[in-house]
């Protein structure tokens, strides 16, 4: 995978994606001989659920942008969706924005003789460069995690997450 063209795709469809009501959460882009996979994460901005209605208009979209502007050369397949409950964490506000969730994360280097932790987000500091993320671990210790060494975190399924997606029903 490209990250030049996954960061040129986000470019050109973050701004339609906005005006349409909706947060680009992540870009997933696969190959193989025949095709390009392409799937696009999308939260609505107001907080509400994506419905199958959201990613026909957001894919109906970003697909016309996508052609026009011929980013991808060849065929490729678009699919648009929620990230769903264990959400990736892509971007320092989404681990602002779940401070006290619960969370696992990869890292890309070893930290204290691992690169695997879970936990759950205590504080994220914006400086030093880049920003810090704070878990604490399972075994309650409080671990200071460069943003720039993670290299994947989702959110976790708890049983406080399980009561509130029941109760909204």
């Amino acid at each position: 995978m490209s990250y030049g063209i996954v960061n040129l795709i986000e470019e050109v469809i973050d701004p339609v994606i906005k005006d349409l009501g909706f947060d680009l959460v992540k870009i997933n882009m696969r190959n193989n001989d025949s095709a390009v996979f392409l799937e696009i994460l999308i939260e609505r901005l107001d907080g509400n659920s994506i419905s199958i209605g959201d990613c026909r208009l957001v894919s109906h979209n970003i697909s016309a942008l996508l052609d026009v502007e011929d980013i991808i050369k060849g065929k490729y397949y678009l699919e648009v969706s929620s990230p769903g409950v264990e959400r990736p964490l892509v971007k320092l506000k989404d681990y602002r924005r779940f401070v006290g969730g619960s969370i696992r994360m990869r890292l890309k280097t070893l930290l204290h003789g691992t690169s695997h932790y879970k936990g759950v987000i205590s504080r994220v500091e914006e400086e030093p460069a880049g920003g810090v993320v704070h878990l604490r671990a399972d075994n309650n210790t409080e671990v200071a995690i460069p943003f720039e060494i993670i290299k994947s975190a989702y959110l976790m399924m708890t049983d406080e997450m399980f009561r509130k997606i029941l109760n909204k029903r």
